[in-house]
């Protein structure tokens, strides 16, 4: 167990408030756990803030136009300040309801906009020097930035705390960590120590996206659209063929990396129930693709995000992984599979006051290990 950090007064370990809003901005995941950026104790203090409906569509606006939007200083700086004050909601509700403990710090991830790895482009908006003086807590901000600026890609930045959670699970090696978020992403470890990462392919946002278009719904429920229709083979196969899935190593995707596909004659020949169909299967191929690439067939797949209560979703993955991977959910070792990105933060933050690398150059291509993160107290402002 660590001590003081040497370049920060706190002592080891720290309760932290992880926050987390995925790029579907359905709202803010907050957990509150305990740790020294090593190992991770939950408590039983979590919760869901929705964004106010102004912000969500504001966040979405953005998304499609971020340059357009962020263009607009007015508008960027009412939207930077409106998502810390929802997420400044969020931690005043948990510390009301964990009034046997008080929190040392604040993870913040922020809002992503856009993502370009190529350009090496990142975008998480939210006024940090906002959420601190709002809640009165220091807070760890800026994950990406450091990794950016060093050749990285900036994500993902996960693989770290998905190598500690099937530690602690003691999961049979070599394993790997699987997060069906808006966009999927997977890590694998092996009993060396080893560990890589990258995102995978288009988890739930492009599925997601075209449900709320045609649906005005903002997920399939449990695949109940999907079961309606049929996957287009000839669809999957020229999806599958999408340049990002020649890729090897380290790689990372914005949301809409995919949205291209929505436009090819296999796809829009399809009835509106078959093509939800050929979504939610394009997304279990790419998984499956991906796994098979692994240096050694893992033995037990963990599986976390929302793609998890998509039925058909998961029921895709379970036939193309077949009898070679054990496929579970995230709670079978014990983790919420709701706040695994929450918790993620929170451990994030404590590996940086506790000068402890949280990018690699298996996971985000970076020359050398980076601490990720920016520190501000509740007297400062954030810095640009």
């Amino acid at each position: 167990m660590l001590g003081m950090s040497a370049n920060h007064p706190f002592q080891m370990p720290l309760y932290v408030i992880g926050l987390m809003s995925g790029t579907s901005a359905d709202g803010i995941d907050a957990a509150l756990v305990k740790t020294d950026g090593t190992y991770l104790e939950r408590t039983t203090y979590t919760l869901h803030q929705p964004y106010r409906d102004e912000v969500a569509e504001a966040i979405h606006r953005a998304r499609r136009a971020y340059n357009d939007y962020l263009s607009d200083k007015k508008s960027a700086g009412w939207l930077a300040l409106a998502i810390a004050e929802d997420h400044a909601t969020a931690v005043q509700k948990l510390v009301a309801m964990a009034s046997d403990i008080s929190p040392d710090i604040i993870g913040f991830h922020g809002q992503t906009l856009y993502h370009n790895p190529q350009m090496r482009q990142t975008i998480q908006l939210g006024d940090a020097g906002t959420l601190s003086q709002l809640t009165g807590l220091p807070v760890i901000y800026d994950f990406r930035a450091a990794d950016i600026a060093a050749g990285g890609q900036g994500a993902p930045l996960a693989p770290i705390y998905h190598q500690m959670l099937l530690s602690q699970a003691k999961c049979d090696l070599p394993a790997g960590f699987l997060n069906i978020g808006g966009v999927a992403n997977l890590s694998y470890c092996d009993a060396s120590g080893y560990v890589e990462g990258y995102d995978i392919g288009p988890g739930n946002g492009l599925l997601d996206d075209f449900v709320c278009q045609h649906f005005a719904l903002p997920f399939d429920d449990r695949g109940k659209l999907a079961a309606q229709g049929r996957p287009s083979m000839p669809f999957i196969q020229t999806a599958l063929s999408h340049p990002f899935f020649s890729q090897s190593g380290p790689r990372s995707l914005d949301r809409n990396e995919f949205d291209s596909l929505l436009n090819i004659a296999e796809f829009t020949s399809l009835s509106v129930y078959d093509q939800i169909a050929s979504l939610t299967c394009f997304t279990a191929y790419a998984i499956e693709l991906a796994i098979h690439n692994v240096p050694v067939p893992p033995k037990i797949i963990v599986a976390a995000g929302g793609g998890i209560y998509n039925d058909v979703m998961m029921g895709h993955l379970k036939d193309r992984l077949g009898e070679k991977v054990r496929l579970v959910t995230a709670e079978h070792i014990g983790a919420p599979s709701d706040m695994v990105e929450a918790e993620l933060i929170g451990f994030l933050a404590a590996r940086y006051i506790a000068d402890l690398p949280s990018s690699f150059p298996s996971t985000t291509g970076v020359a050398s290990p980076q601490i990720c993160g920016k520190l501000l107290y509740p007297s400062q402002r954030q810095k640009p």
